[in-house]
């Protein structure tokens, strides 16, 4: 009897979005970003950028951080280290779905 798991079962479908891959994508890359930073590498509107961060932030992908930048507030997001493992481990379940390994 094959007890190995579908790879299909491991992909959580809070990722699949398009965007959320891209930001997931964009803040493995970096320590943190800043918000407009975020959405000028994504080219998404801020609302939609919101949208997404919020659906990140709740499934504790992501941190949110507000810091006092001069007179202004910036918006910062980087991957909680749970985020970073969750991602890693989709990276490579998506990767043994597509290539059958």
């Amino acid at each position: 009897m094959n007890t190995a798991r579908d790879p299909r079962e491991a992909l959580p479908t809070t990722l699949h979005s398009p965007v959320r891959l891209a930001i997931l994508g964009a803040l493995r890359r970096v320590q943190a970003t800043e918000f407009g930073d975020l959405q000028q590498a994504l080219g998404i509107t801020t609302p939609e950028l919101s949208r997404q961060l919020s659906v990140l932030q709740r499934e504790g992908m992501i941190e949110i951080r507000k810091v006092q930048r001069h007179r202004h507030t910036v918006t910062q997001a980087r991957l909680s280290e749970e985020g970073r493992s969750r991602f890693e481990d989709y990276l490579e379940q998506l990767h043994r779905l597509a290539f059958g390994e």
